[in-house]
Order: structure tokens, then C-alpha cells, then sequence
């Protein structure tokens, strides 16, 4: 039987194709890097254009994606996600200043406080005062003096750039006379007064000068209403200290001036009410030769059943005597150890004055 010959392996063909295998997967690998690398350049060649043109929140869009991306596609272009993050910090800048162009002035505020790029900080800071700055006057032109305040308030909170200080110092001042006069209107006159006083303090004393009278009366009349009698004479003496020849300078002297109530309870030893004439007497003199006479002008009242009194008017000042009438005479409480009256009476400017229980001897 004859020997059947073997045919020799294709070694050629089989190295040709242990070589295309890897050159293969390099292509692909390569491709796949230049995709990655075309495509970080696309997002930032958008991101641009988006810019340029007047859409910066699309920038910020595009230049995040960009920087987002990290690993095996990146490794062509490994600073492309750096610098795209940093363009997308830009963008938001200019996005945040078209936001409050457009009147959302909160929705700028909050994009800049995402900007953290040390380099940034600075211009992120002057668009933030500047922004808070607009709609503060703006709000101001609005006659909306309270939230031109607040504005500005949140643009010295940033802190803003030192070039702004003295202009949001300014404009604040400006903004609390106006504020001032609006809380006068709507019953907060106390409010009122601290405004101007901090309006005072910080370079608006002229703008607030002629706005102090009207709120100081209007804040005591509203102190008196509450009862706050003694803040109410505080308030006043201040009108007429400061501004004493203005027309409400004259009123304050009236309401300081006013009679008051002097009002008390007679009772016996026992404690019950003791009913009859009371009166208050202006002058009390001890007699050379023993006892007193009191003098007018007396201001008068009767105790009820229960021994309460009340008389309606009597002018500040004193002291004044009490006096009760008993058996065709008037009767004065006096201190044996001093021979004076025991229960003198001073009536203070806006406060009523309360004698409580007078036990009757």
C-alpha cells in the first residue's frame, strides 16, 4: 500500500491572521479614543457657540457633559473635562446675569453660588452684588421700598467686592427714609423709627430729617394706644428735644401736658367700701401752731358703694393731697411720723395714676 503524503500547515495564513486580530482591536481601541476626543470637542465647540449666541444655560449644559466624562475615553484629550468645567463656571455667570435680566433675580443668585473655580470667585461675587444691586433699584423705583431693603441686605451679606460697599451703604440708607414712610402708613411707626435711625447713621440724615416728626408722633400715639405709656413719653420728649419747632413738636407738648385719671379705693379698717366726696388739693401747709390747711385748685370725685373712684382730669405735676369729707369736713391722711400727708399723689406725663385701697381711719 502506497504512503499517503501529509500537506504542510499554512503557516503564512495563520500568522496573517494572529497579526490582524490586535491591529484590529488597536483600530477599534483608536477609534473608540478619537470618537471620545471628537466628541469632547463637539460639546465644547457647542458649548461656545451656545454662548456666543445667547444661550449660556445650553453652554452650561454642554460644558458639564464634557466635564462629567473621565477614564478610558478621555485619555487623548485628558484636560478637555478640566476645561470644560471651567468654561461651564463661566457660562453660569453669564447665565445667572440673563436669568436676572429677565427678572429672576433668586434663580441668579442660586446659579453663582455653584461657582466654586478659585479663579472665578471674584467675578462670581461682582455679578452677584451688581445683580442684587439692579433689583434693588429697581424695587425702589417700583415704590417697593421693603424688598429694595432686602435686596440689598442679601448684596452685603455676599460679602460683596469692596468697590460696592459704600454704594450699597448709600442706597440702603436712601431706600429705609422710603421704607420708613411706607411702615408709618401701614400702623408700624416703632419699625419707622429705627429705619431712619439707621437711614441716620449710615449718610442719609437729610433725606431723614423731615420724616422723624410725623413718625415719632405717629409712634406714640400708637405706643399710648397700647398702653405703653411710659415708651410713649420717651417717644415725645424726643419729638420736642430734636424737632421742637416742628408742627408736631406742638402736639407732643400737648399730649405731655394732658390731664391724667387718678382713680383709687376708700375702705375702712375692715376693708369694706366706704362711699362719699374725695377730692385732690393742690397746696398742703402746716400751721405754726399746729395742724394744716391744704389749698386749690382741688379736683373732685365721689366713691361709690364699693369705695372706687375715679378723678377724670387732673393736670401733671404735684404733689396733691388726698382728701376724703367726713362730718362737714376735709379729712387729709397724715404720717405721724412726719406730720405730712400719707398718700400724696404725682401725676406723670400719659400715665394714668392708680392709688389702689386707702384704708380710712
Amino acid at each position: 500500500m502506497a504512503a499517503v503524503e501529509q500537506a504542510a500547515p499554512p503557516r503564512r495564513a495563520a500568522r496573517r491572521v494572529g497579526l490582524v486580530l490586535p491591529l484590529a482591536l488597536a483600530a477599534t481601541v483608536l477609534g473608540v479614543l478619537l470618537g471620545g476626543r471628537v466628541s469632547a470637542e463637539d460639546g465644547r465647540s457647542a458649548a461656545a457657540s451656545a454662548l456666543a449666541t445667547g444661550n449660556p444655560g445650553r453652554a452650561v449644559s454642554l460644558d458639564e457633559a464634557v466635564a462629567g466624562r473621565s477614564g478610558f475615553l478621555m485619555l487623548l484629550d485628558p484636560g478637555a473635562a478640566s476645561h470644560a468645567g471651567q468654561d461651564a463656571q463661566l457660562a453660569r455667570i453669564a447665565w445667572a446675569r440673563q436669568l436676572a435680566a429677565s427678572g429672576k433675580v433668586d434663580s441668579a443668585v442660586a446659579a453663582l453660588t455653584l461657582v466654586s473655580q478659585p479663579s472665578l470667585l471674584a467675578e462670581a461675587a461682582q455679578a452677584r452684588a451688581q445683580i442684587l444691586i439692579d433689583a434693588a433699584a429697581a424695587a425702589a423705583t417700583a415704590g417697593n421700598a421693603p424688598l429694595a431693603l432686602r435686596r440689598l441686605d442679601e448684596a452685603a451679606q455676599g460679602p460683596p467686592p469692596s468697590s460696592l460697599v459704600q454704594t450699597i451703604a448709600s442706597m440702603r440708607a436712601a431706600d429705609e427714609v422710603k421704607a420708613a414712610a411706607e411702615l408709618v402708613t401701614s400702623q408700624h411707626a416703632a419699625d419707622a423709627i429705627a429705619l431712619l435711625d439707621d437711614a441716620a447713621a449710615h449718610g442719609a440724615g437729610a433725606a431723614a430729617a423731615p420724616a422723624y416728626p410725623p413718625t415719632l408722633l405717629a409712634a406714640a400715639r400708637s405706643e399710648i394706644a397700647s398702653l405703653d405709656f411710659l415708651e410713649a413719653a420717651t417717644t415725645l420728649h424726643r419729638l420736642v428735644d430734636n424737632f421742637g419747632s416742628s408742627p408736631q413738636a406742638g402736639e407732643a407738648r400737648r399730649l405731655l401736658a394732658a390731664p391724667m385719671p387718678v382713680s383709687g379705693s376708700l375702705v375702712d379698717g375692715g376693708g369694706h367700701g366706704v362711699a362719699g366726696r374725695v377730692r385732690l388739693s393742690t397746696h398742703f401747709t402746716q400751721l405754726s401752731g399746729g395742724g394744716y390747711v391744704t389749698g386749690g385748685p382741688f379736683y373732685y370725685s365721689t366713691a361709690d358703694g364699693d369705695g372706687n373712684f375715679t378723678i377724670a382730669a387732673v393736670p401733671v405735676g404735684g404733689p396733691y393731697v388726698l382728701e376724703y369729707f367726713r362730718d362737714g369736713n376735709w379729712m387729709t391722711l397724715v404720717d405721724p411720723r412726719n406730720d405730712q400727708p400719707a398718700n400724696p399723689v404725682t401725676v406723670k406725663a400719659l400715665v394714668p395714676e392708680d392709688l389702689t385701697i386707702i384704708v380710712l381711719p
